[in-house]
């Protein structure tokens, strides 16, 4: 079995500051074709359950409780996943979740063909998916270092966000046409026939040994080892500022996604297929983003351009906000999409390289929490939506990001220096 020693002492061929250098590498080659598999469904999931709930209620405040039941289980259960992840086989927790996944799937597309789709259907439905993406979403992202060596370790996490935004290019666009044409049994049902290739790709991972796995199981209770990720994680200056920081755009700006029904309908006057473009629009420039990045290699500028990001995001969410022309919201939403790729991508790398190994599982976990306190803002948006106009909220949190952002890169130098 290959160690992560092995790999990194694999000669790179001057390749490593190539856009796919890391593909080279077989076993996060699978990973990265999981990652466009699984980013198929889940583009054309957004489309049609989005336009399916604002459909049956009319309701922006719905989109929001949507929004924020896919980040509710991060909040109360990712920390176990993180220490699962740590403790346990990261390969069988990433198959574990997705059998589980495909599984309820199969439930929706019955209900759906039934005729008896209720709202809560479809919330139920969201929460026990995301219940099953706590112990993914850790044990993917602390698998990948042991698969790639360091100096490849940007590329590929970068690489991850290329094949999440190639299949949202499309996707949504496929997605909105299905709904239009063909509804919701069918657009489900073919979702679910890409995670029979997420398995796939998984199955045929090679696993490097987990040199702290040994280590790990021995200790005492699970509680303990949470404890302990805390710890490790209020005690790095880099990696507690790159862990708050994440929480601007997670918690303030991002949630600008859950609007995009509103404004397709009654901003702009189109049906499903024009809100598959706006979200095509955004994984333009989310893919020219990634590309972008994964070209960088080993970049020495992470934390300047990391702030960078941020201050771009909050800047196109306010435009596209006051914007009243289609074709020039559509540019808008590419320059967000691209922003928060980058945004995600450079922090993600950072955290990797700056966290030990045996406590990556679990400080990822910790990271991924602020997908937990995404309702906060998913329901402030639609709250603020709901009794005004989803033009003004978003205004409201665009500036609100630009002003956070500019506070970190004038209070947070650790930040700000990352090489």
């Amino acid at each position: 079995m290959s160690t992560r020693t092995d790999l990194a002492s694999r000669p790179n061929g001057g390749l490593h500051l190539s856009t796919f250098s890391s593909l080279k590498h077989r076993d996060y080659l699978y990973v990265f074709l999981g990652v466009v598999f699984t980013s198929a469904g889940q583009w054309m999931e957004n489309v049609a359950l989005g336009w399916l709930i604002y459909d049956m209620t009319n309701s922006p405040f719905l989109l929001g409780v949507l929004g924020g039941l896919r980040a509710v289980p991060f909040l109360f259960f990712g920390l176990f996943g993180g220490v699962a992840a740590d403790r346990l086989d990261r390969k069988a927790l990433m198959l574990w979740s997705q059998w589980f996944i495909l599984g309820l799937y199969l439930l929706l597309v019955v209900v759906l063909a039934l005729g008896i789709t209720e709202v809560w259907h479809i919330f139920a439905f969201v929460l026990l998916s995301s219940v099953a993406w706590v112990f993914n979403q850790p044990s993917r992202q602390s698998l990948i270092p042991l698969l790639v060596p360091r100096e490849d370790l940007m590329n590929a996490v970068a690489l991850q966000s290329v094949g999440f935004n190639v299949t949202r290019v499309l996707g949504p666009v496929l997605g909105g046409v299905l709904m239009a044409w063909l509804g919701p049994t069918v657009t489900f049902l073919l979702i679910t026939i890409t995670w029979l290739g997420v398995i796939w790709w998984t199955l045929l991972i090679r696993v490097p040994l987990q040199p702290s796995t040994a280590a790990v199981t021995e200790r005492a209770s699970m509680l303990h080892d949470i404890m302990e990720g805390l710890r490790y994680v209020r005690g790095n200056a880099v990696v507690f500022g790159l862990i708050l920081l994440a929480l601007v755009p997670q918690v303030i700006a991002m949630p600008y996604m859950n609007l995009m029904p509103v404004f397709a309908r009654d901003v702009f006057g189109l049906d499903a297929r024009g809100l598959g473009e706006m979200m095509t629009a955004t994984g333009v420039g989310a893919l020219a983003s990634a590309l972008a990045v994964a070209s960088l290699g080993n970049y020495q500028g992470k934390g300047r351009l990391l702030l960078a990001s941020g201050i771009g995001l909050g800047a196109s969410v306010l435009a596209f906000a006051i914007s009243t022309n289609y074709a020039v919201s559509l540019a808008l939403l590419a320059l967000a999409g691209g922003f928060t790729m980058a945004f995600m991508a450079l922090s993600n790398t950072s955290l990797q390289l700056a966290t030990a190994h045996e406590y990556l599982g679990r400080v990822m976990s910790i990271y991924m929490l602020d997908r937990g306190l995404f309702p906060l803002g998913a329901f402030a948006a639609g709250i603020l939506a709901e009794v005004t106009s989803a033009p003004l909220a978003l205004t409201v949190m665009g500036s609100l990001c630009l002003v956070l952002v500019a506070v970190a890169i004038l209070r947070m130098p650790s930040i700000r220096d990352l090489g």
